[in-house]
């Protein structure tokens, strides 16, 4: 098998790292996100609840997590554990939250509580103050960890290779143990990965810095 068949071989497993990775992002954009809010305005229990939560997925290696859910819970609740789309993105999803959370929370705390107190001032109920005023400037501060979560999630897509996913890494393992090279597949993994991460990663980073200088929320 010469490189550039290698290499197309290779390229079949990107929609999979691609889709694995968009999924996990936004289950943990839209767990993370709200977690993030109820972190710094919620009740004393939600704080804690929410702070060992972040700890235990921060806190726990993902390998150790899809090996968990997927051949320890697995074994319990068959559906849907032992579905290898699932636990990869739900595992991935929940981690990334756990992140994002964090991301969030620092952008909050960036906005200020001012901007709160003023929207309530001028009779916008807290929800609303939250929705309309915080959340917009809380996104766009947030932009570039997002763009490095993502990135992140990119190169941890590779665990689900263990529990089965069919992506990237598993045909490079093919490919090695097909041909015995172990160079040329994993140099070929290696730039895709880069070639999946750093454009949207640099691209997001940049356009919300932009919007920041826009919106005159550059942090001084």
């Amino acid at each position: 098998m010469d490189p550039l068949q290698q290499l197309m071989l290779i390229l079949n497993g990107v929609p999979s790292t691609i889709a694995i990775s968009i999924t996990s992002f936004f289950i943990g954009l839209f767990v993370g996100l709200p977690l993030s809010f109820l972190r710094v305005y919620g009740s004393k229990s939600v704080q804690i609840f929410i702070d060992a939560f972040e700890k235990f997925f921060r806190g726990v290696p993902e390998l150790v997590l899809m090996f968990m859910f997927f051949f320890g819970f697995g074994l319990y609740f068959p559906f849907p554990f032992k579905n290898v789309f699932f636990t990869a993105n739900f595992v991935l999803g929940l981690r990334s939250a756990a992140n994002q959370s964090q991301i969030f929370r620092g952008a909050i705390r960036g906005v200020g509580d001012e901007q709160l107190v003023a929207a309530m001032s001028l009779g916008l109920s807290k929800p609303k103050s939250i929705l309309f005023v915080m959340l917009p400037q809380v996104v766009i501060y947030s932009t570039p960890g997002l763009g490095s979560e993502y990135a992140l999630l990119v190169k941890d897509s590779a665990y689900a290779y263990l529990i089965g996913a069919i992506e990237m890494m598993a045909y490079t393992d093919w490919i090695r143990k097909a041909t015995l090279d172990t160079v040329t597949p994993y140099i070929f993994s290696a730039l895709l990965y880069i070639l999946l991460t750093f454009p949207i990663a640099t691209f997001l980073d940049r356009w919300g810095n932009l919007k920041k200088k826009q919106l005159g929320l550059e942090r001084r």
